[in-house]
Protein backbone atom coordinates (compact mmCIF):
# COMPACT_ATOMS: atom_id res chain seq x y z
CA UNK A 1 0.00 0.00 0.00
CA UNK A 2 2.96 2.45 0.93
CA UNK A 3 3.77 1.91 -2.77
CA UNK A 4 0.77 2.99 -4.35
CA UNK A 5 0.28 5.97 -2.51
CA UNK A 6 4.34 6.78 -3.28
CA UNK A 7 3.52 6.17 -6.95
CA UNK A 8 0.62 8.75 -6.65
CA UNK A 9 2.44 11.41 -5.43
CA UNK A 10 5.36 10.99 -8.17
CA UNK A 11 3.21 11.03 -10.67
CA UNK A 12 1.95 14.72 -9.27
CA UNK A 13 5.01 15.77 -8.39
CA UNK A 14 6.82 14.99 -5.36
CA UNK A 15 9.85 12.71 -7.01
CA UNK A 16 13.19 11.73 -4.92
CA UNK A 17 16.64 11.56 -7.18
CA UNK A 18 19.74 10.53 -6.19
CA UNK A 19 23.15 9.15 -7.50
CA UNK A 20 23.05 6.32 -10.00
CA UNK A 21 22.33 3.14 -8.99
CA UNK A 22 20.90 -0.21 -10.36
CA UNK A 23 16.99 0.07 -10.43
CA UNK A 24 14.26 -2.13 -9.79
CA UNK A 25 11.12 -1.19 -11.45
CA UNK A 26 7.84 -1.60 -9.43
CA UNK A 27 4.92 -3.29 -11.58
CA UNK A 28 2.59 -0.59 -12.94
CA UNK A 29 -0.35 0.31 -10.67
CA UNK A 30 -3.68 0.84 -12.19
CA UNK A 31 -5.21 4.76 -11.16
CA UNK A 32 -8.32 4.40 -12.31
CA UNK A 33 -10.88 6.17 -10.39
CA UNK A 34 -8.11 7.55 -7.91
CA UNK A 35 -10.14 10.86 -6.72
CA UNK A 36 -7.56 13.35 -4.55
CA UNK A 37 -9.02 16.88 -3.71
CA UNK A 38 -6.31 19.59 -4.28
CA UNK A 39 -5.80 23.10 -3.47
CA UNK A 40 -5.40 26.58 -5.37
CA UNK A 41 -4.31 29.50 -3.87
CA UNK A 42 -4.98 32.54 -6.28
CA UNK A 43 -4.30 35.11 -3.47
CA UNK A 44 -2.95 35.56 0.13
CA UNK A 45 -5.93 33.89 2.18
CA UNK A 46 -8.98 32.53 -0.51
CA UNK A 47 -8.08 29.99 -3.35
CA UNK A 48 -10.28 26.98 -4.08
CA UNK A 49 -10.52 22.96 -3.62
CA UNK A 50 -10.09 21.23 -7.12
CA UNK A 51 -11.55 17.36 -7.65
CA UNK A 52 -8.39 15.62 -9.02
CA UNK A 53 -9.58 12.40 -10.82
CA UNK A 54 -6.95 9.52 -12.07
CA UNK A 55 -7.30 6.65 -15.36
CA UNK A 56 -4.50 5.27 -16.73
CA UNK A 57 -1.79 3.17 -15.13
CA UNK A 58 0.99 4.07 -13.12
CA UNK A 59 4.41 3.25 -11.65
CA UNK A 60 7.99 4.21 -10.45
CA UNK A 61 11.68 3.14 -10.53
CA UNK A 62 13.84 2.62 -7.32
CA UNK A 63 17.07 2.37 -7.28
CA UNK A 64 18.78 -0.40 -4.89
CA UNK A 65 19.59 2.13 -2.18
CA UNK A 66 16.29 3.65 -2.34
CA UNK A 67 17.10 7.45 -2.85
CA UNK A 68 16.11 7.45 -6.03
CA UNK A 69 12.71 7.32 -7.52
CA UNK A 70 11.12 8.05 -10.63
CA UNK A 71 7.78 8.53 -12.09
CA UNK A 72 6.26 6.80 -15.31
CA UNK A 73 2.75 6.81 -16.19
CA UNK A 74 1.84 5.46 -19.51
CA UNK A 75 -1.37 6.81 -20.95
CA UNK A 76 -2.03 8.35 -17.53
CA UNK A 77 -5.12 10.93 -17.81
CA UNK A 78 -6.18 13.58 -15.25
CA UNK A 79 -9.69 15.06 -15.09
CA UNK A 80 -9.50 18.44 -12.76
CA UNK A 81 -12.75 20.03 -12.01
CA UNK A 82 -13.36 23.22 -9.98
CA UNK A 83 -15.60 26.52 -10.40
CA UNK A 84 -17.72 25.06 -12.72
CA UNK A 85 -14.88 24.22 -15.06
CA UNK A 86 -13.32 20.90 -16.23
CA UNK A 87 -9.78 20.40 -17.29
CA UNK A 88 -8.56 17.46 -18.95
CA UNK A 89 -5.06 16.45 -19.39
CA UNK A 90 -2.80 13.76 -20.65
CA UNK A 91 0.27 13.48 -17.37
CA UNK A 92 2.94 10.90 -19.42
CA UNK A 93 5.85 12.63 -18.60
CA UNK A 94 8.49 11.57 -15.74
CA UNK A 95 9.79 13.96 -12.57
CA UNK A 96 12.58 13.52 -10.27
CA UNK A 97 13.77 14.89 -7.56
CA UNK A 98 17.40 15.20 -5.76
CA UNK A 99 17.05 15.79 -2.15
CA UNK A 100 19.85 18.42 -1.25
CA UNK A 101 21.00 20.05 2.55
CA UNK A 102 18.40 22.92 2.36
CA UNK A 103 16.06 22.09 -0.56
CA UNK A 104 14.63 19.70 -3.51
CA UNK A 105 15.60 20.05 -6.82
CA UNK A 106 13.43 18.88 -9.54
CA UNK A 107 13.78 17.92 -13.43
CA UNK A 108 9.91 17.31 -15.16
CA UNK A 109 10.33 16.06 -18.78
CA UNK A 110 7.27 15.73 -21.09
CA UNK A 111 3.91 16.44 -19.90
CA UNK A 112 3.73 16.36 -15.74
CA UNK A 113 1.21 18.12 -13.43
CA UNK A 114 3.09 19.42 -10.29
CA UNK A 115 1.56 19.82 -6.97
CA UNK A 116 3.60 22.47 -5.28
CA UNK A 117 2.46 23.34 -1.54
CA UNK A 118 3.29 26.74 -0.93
CA UNK A 119 1.56 29.11 -2.30
CA UNK A 120 -0.83 25.89 -2.84
CA UNK A 121 -0.90 25.76 -7.12
CA UNK A 122 -1.17 23.42 -9.79
CA UNK A 123 0.98 23.75 -12.98
CA UNK A 124 1.17 22.00 -16.05
CA UNK A 125 4.61 21.15 -17.68
CA UNK A 126 5.46 20.23 -20.77
CA UNK A 127 9.21 19.44 -22.21
CA UNK A 128 12.25 19.86 -20.03
CA UNK A 129 11.17 22.26 -16.84
CA UNK A 130 14.07 22.75 -13.77
CA UNK A 131 12.56 23.79 -10.36
CA UNK A 132 13.34 23.79 -6.82
CA UNK A 133 10.75 23.68 -3.36
CA UNK A 134 12.97 24.66 -0.23
CA UNK A 135 12.78 21.99 2.69
CA UNK A 136 11.13 24.41 5.53
CA UNK A 137 7.96 24.78 4.54
CA UNK A 138 8.56 23.44 0.69
CA UNK A 139 7.67 27.03 -0.82
CA UNK A 140 8.31 27.16 -5.00
CA UNK A 141 11.36 28.81 -6.10
CA UNK A 142 11.58 29.91 -9.80
CA UNK A 143 10.76 27.49 -12.87
CA UNK A 144 13.64 26.97 -15.51
CA UNK A 145 14.43 25.15 -18.53
CA UNK A 146 13.23 25.24 -22.32
CA UNK A 147 9.85 23.33 -21.43
CA UNK A 148 6.87 25.50 -21.07
CA UNK A 149 4.50 25.80 -17.60
CA UNK A 150 0.88 26.75 -17.72
CA UNK A 151 -1.09 27.86 -14.05
CA UNK A 152 -3.95 25.11 -14.05
CA UNK A 153 -5.02 26.82 -11.10
CA UNK A 154 -5.87 30.27 -13.19
CA UNK A 155 -7.26 28.36 -16.20
CA UNK A 156 -9.77 26.77 -13.39
CA UNK A 157 -9.88 30.29 -11.35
Amino acid sequence: MKRWLIAIALVLGFIVAGPAAATQAAPPVSGEGITLTLRCDVEKGSGFNVEATLSGKLGEIVLSDGTILKSTSPGLKITLTANGKTLNYVITGVTTYTFLEDRIEAVSTGLNLLIIPKPAGLFLTTGNVNYALTLKGKELRTFSGTGTVTDVCALLA
